[in-house]
């Protein structure tokens, strides 16, 4: 692995998976020796992420609000989270009560360039023919080829710090 100390990232993993321990266990092991290594200045992760989350759970982990500034940086590059994440409506049974939800994926990455979200995976173009994996993200900075996330504009989003907090329920 090269040094290359001008990103940073944030791991975002669904604790509400099952059967995805190893996947998820081995993620987080390669983020972990990209810090450690030096190849990224910092990285930081979330592993209380669940799989559905509405407003009224956001004001727990800020879950939404961390995936509002991803999609922007899709809308932005021409890219999309779908199939990965899902937007959609939830409805409740026994009840009139229907919520806008977002479904997580497994495992999410986003990096920074300094204050500049760089990118963020998994993703898709908007054709949905061309697909990059947190798997690609890890597979650049492992062979040091930084120079691939020059592919997608970055965007400034407000925060310089994460949105990770867990707060005691």
């Amino acid at each position: 692995m090269t040094s290359s100390t001008d990103y940073r990232v944030e791991l975002y993993l669904r604790g509400d998976t099952y059967g995805s321990y190893d996947r998820q266990s081995r993620i987080l092991e390669r983020v972990e020796a990209l810090d450690s290594e030096g190849v990224v200045a910092d990285s930081e992760v979330d592993a209380s992420w669940q799989r559905i989350r509405t407003p009224e759970q956001d004001s727990r982990d800020e879950a939404l609000r961390t995936y509002e500034d991803l999609r922007a940086w899709a809308n932005e590059n021409g890219y999309r989270m779908e199939p990965a994440f899902q937007r959609r409506q939830r409805s409740y049974i026994g009840t009139n009560a229907v919520h806008d939800v977002v479904v997580f994926p497994m495992a999410s990455l986003a990096v920074y360039a300094d204050a500049d979200l760089q990118a963020v995976f998994p993703c898709a173009d908007e054709s949905g023919e061309i697909h990059y994996s947190v798997q690609d993200c890890l597979d650049a900075f492992e062979s040091g080829e930084t120079d691939w996330f020059e592919q997608f504009a970055p965007v400034t989003v407000d925060r310089a710090a994460p949105r990770l907090t867990v707060s005691a329920d």
